[in-house]
């Protein structure tokens, strides 16, 4: 999934040294700015779904989006803002309507995203100013998913390891962790214990102090993951950089990485040997 981060964040396995390498870009979250505006009493409510526009469609049918909130755009200048000013508007409120929606702020650690509606231009010039919120998944290719169902409270439950992330590189290495389906050979799996790391209105922790909050917080996560310490897997991490902080993307996730690539699962694997 390209860009999803702006900044990577490492513990060596054998060094036990942080580092940090910068990627370039901002996170994926998508935004929409329909081009015929609907007005607020036509827009979708909270648990309908819809496909790339505002459509209302059938749950029960294939389609792309879920919505997770209306609401409303606020503190922004009455001529139509930059695309800078209302994703910073927007996303936070979004992100956060996404972990009250899904039940865990974990969806980090998965592929599914929040996705942001925003009125057009002459929508805006006629008063409008609400957002719709909706969750998406995507595939680790990037390209979206037709889900059929509700995605509501699903990480409250055991849908975390269907939409869990893997990685084929190191996470805490590499600047492209190759994102895949976990029941491919990988190296790295996202686990449950997003770190959040402030506010977006606080200002952005620099690599060193991501690195002091997440070194603990990470290995106790993958710990309590795979069900013991063990020697040939410990814990990486991937944090959003100063770039992405302002639109809401303050947090940590910590992954389980191991020695060597592997297929299977590492979750609750406890002593028992490295899959092949």
């Amino acid at each position: 999934m390209r860009g999803w981060r702006a900044a990577v964040v490492a513990l060596s396995a054998l060094s036990l040294a942080a580092c940090t390498v910068p990627v370039e870009g901002v996170p994926d979250a998508q935004v929409v700015r329909p081009s015929l505006t609907p007005g607020s009493d036509q827009l979708p409510k909270a648990g309908q779904c819809t496909d790339t526009g505002l459509e209302v469609l059938d749950c029960a049918t294939e389609h792309e989006a879920e919505v997770t909130e209306v609401g409303r755009l606020d503190g922004l200048d009455e001529a139509y803002p930059n695309d800078r000013d209302l994703r910073r508007a927007a996303l936070p409120p979004c992100r956060a309507a996404l972990t009250a929606y899904l039940g865990s702020p974990d969806h980090d650690a998965t592929r599914l995203r929040a996705r942001a509606f925003w009125p057009s231009r002459d929508g805006w010039a006629r008063g409008d100013r609400w957002r719709v919120c909706a969750v998406v998944e995507f595939k680790p290719d990037g390209s979206g998913v037709r889900r059929k169902g509700s995605a509501k409270d699903l990480l409250k439950v055991a849908g975390f390891g269907t939409v869990q992330l893997c990685a084929t590189a190191s996470p805490g290495q590499a600047k492209d962790a190759g994102i895949t389906a976990c029941d491919q050979p990988h190296r790295a799996e996202a686990v449950p214990g997003v770190l959040t790391l402030g506010n977006p209105q606080d200002p952005a922790p620099s690599p060193d102090q991501v690195n002091t909050k997440a070194a603990d917080h990470c290995a106790k996560a993958v710990t309590n993951y795979v069900g013991a310490r063990r020697e040939d897997v410990f814990a990486s991490w991937r944090a959003f950089g100063s770039q992405a902080w302002s639109e809401g993307y303050t947090s940590v996730v910590c992954y389980a990485e191991a020695t060597r690539p592997f297929s299977g699962r590492l979750w609750g694997l406890g002593t028992n040997p490295l899959p092949a």
